[in-house]
Parts: structure tokens; C-alpha cells; sequence
């Protein structure tokens, strides 16, 4: 009779420490589930910030650039138009010519 109640006691515990267990283990599943999709939410939101700040950076670089070629274009229109003047031109007509030939 001790033998059996042993021997059922023994069943008992051993099915809550499988019990125990399965739960453990569930639990540990769902925590790393979660952290994975923390850190994946994380990189998302980094390479969304990342590609906000390129673009930020290329729309800078491009109206940098646009600004660059207006001033220079006000610049050469200026050049151009002093050279242009009545009396400048014949001059920078035969500084051009000088100039190709060498």
C-alpha cells in the first residue's frame, strides 16, 4: 500500500514538474517573441529616421547646389554684360581670339 501511494505521489509530482515546466518554457517563448519584436520595431523606426535624415540632407545638398549655379549664373550674366558695353566688346572680341590661338 506505501508502494502505491509512493508511486502515486511520485506520478503526481513528477506530471506538475512537467506541467511547471511546459508553462516555463511558454512563458520564456513569449518573452523572446517580444523582445525580438521590440528590437525589430526599433530597427524599423532607425532606418525610418535614417532615411529622413538622407532625404533631409539630399533636399539641403540640392537647394545648396540650386543656389550655387543662380549665383553663378547672376555672376556670369554680369561679367557678360560688362563686356558687352559699347567700346568692350571689340577688346574682349580680340582677347578671345588671343586666347584661342594659344
Amino acid at each position: 500500500m506505501e508502494d502505491e501511494e509512493r508511486d502515486r505521489y511520485m506520478q503526481s509530482r513528477h506530471k506538475k514538474i512537467v506541467a511547471a515546466e511546459a508553462t516555463l518554457i511558454q512563458k520564456q517563448a513569449n518573452e523572446m517573441n517580444a523582445l525580438r519584436k521590440k528590437i525589430e520595431t526599433g530597427m524599423n523606426e532607425r532606418l525610418k529616421q535614417r532615411e529622413i535624415e538622407h532625404n533631409k540632407l539630399l533636399q539641403r545638398y540640392q537647394n545648396v547646389k540650386r543656389e550655387l549655379e543662380n549665383q553663378q549664373n547672376l555672376e556670369r550674366n554680369k561679367v557678360e554684360r560688362s563686356f558687352t558695353r559699347p567700346g568692350t566688346a571689340s577688346v574682349m572680341a580680340g582677347s578671345r581670339s588671343q586666347a584661342n590661338m594659344t
